[in-house]
């Protein structure tokens, strides 16, 4: 895999109601349908979309469901450029609108999280889950958060949910195995993060596995990380971690490895390099070492990258 697992956070930004709103609007107010059914969540053009739903909104003839909706596709579109304070202004826009608009509310929890919030995400999540209790991403979300302020044990119990909701999902599988992991329940982690695995086979989940077997004290947790990745290791990254906790190359091949000619792809292995390489030596017990590569993981990576909450939760843990 090239992707690093992500939290649920933008991946889960959704627009159920957006083909019937805007059949309403075309019906309600025909000299703004371009604009109308331009302003879409599902733009890969941002600014584009932005001008739309500005020039619908600011016409003054939409009104209701129809005008939340537009402040809503907006609010997308302005997560999409990482202008999260507009964002929340138009989701709170929308609420205003409708207080029972349950992706909205969840979306700028996703915006909040983004923003460092953990604790107006969870308001904002709770808020998503009253309204629909068997939404399985708000209750992953609220779990990714809780984790965030060290609640693992509530975090476990979202998790739950989420699986009793939806029992194949990869990504709550993976997160109830972290929340595990720092919670200082290796043996489950290990247990999760199996079958997160066995579910999808992504070279992050391998690299979590070892490191919760390691903890969990599984003496051959090397020949194992070998025998389940052989055949799946295709040299791209992140191939040089693995290698790196099998023994079999050294942290500045790793460093190496995260270069890319796209200067993203490499600001975002860079991150995770950092994360991965401080507990090589977390195993090892240097932890100044791992302290230091911690602190460059946290500022380095994006907010809804698993090791930069990861980078949180451990430098909480080590500084304790």
């Amino acid at each position: 895999m090239s992707t690093s697992i992500r939290l649920a956070l933008p991946a889960h930004m959704r627009s159920c109601a957006a083909s019937l709103v805007l059949f309403i609007a075309a019906a309600a107010a025909p000299a703004q349908d371009s604009d109308v059914e331009r302003c879409s969540a599902t733009s890969a053009k941002p600014d584009l979309a932005i001008q739309h739903c500005t020039r619908a909104i600011d016409s003054g003839k939409l009104s209701g469901e129809t005008l939340a909706q537009m402040h809503y596709n907006r609010a997308i579109e302005y997560t999409a450029k990482s202008d999260h304070d507009r964002a929340i202004a138009d989701y709170d826009a929308a609420l205003r609108i409708n207080p029972k608009f349950a992706d909205a509310h969840f979306n700028r929890g996703n915006a909040w999280g983004l923003k460092g919030d953990p604790d107006r995400a969870i308001a904002d999540y709770d808020a998503a889950l009253r309204l629909n209790p068997k939404d399985a991403s708000a209750h992953i979300a609220r779990a990714v958060e809780l984790m965030i302020k060290g609640d693992y044990p509530r975090a476990v119990t979202g998790y739950d949910t989420a699986l009793v909701l939806d029992p194949k999902s990869g990504i709550a599988l993976h997160g109830r195995g972290r929340a595990n992991f720092y919670g200082g329940d290796p043996q489950r982690a290990v247990a999760d993060l199996e079958r997160a695995w066995r579910t999808d086979l992504n070279l992050y989940t391998a690299a979590w596995l070892y490191l919760a077997r390691k903890r969990a004290g599984v003496i051959d947790a090397e020949e194992l990380l070998d025998s389940e990745t052989r055949g799946h290791r295709d040299g791209n990254w992140p191939t040089a971690v693995l290698m790196l906790y099998m023994g079999r190359t050294d942290v500045d091949s790793v460093t190496a490895s995260a270069l890319d000619r796209d200067a993203k792809k490499q600001s975002e292995h860079t991150c995770e390099a950092n994360f991965y390489v401080a507990h090589w030596h977390l195993l090892r017990k240097e932890n100044e070492r791992a302290l230091a590569l911690l602190k460059q993981a946290q500022s380095g990576c994006p907010r809804d990258f698993i090791e930069h909450e990861g980078a949180v939760i451990e430098l909480r843990r080590l500084q304790r």
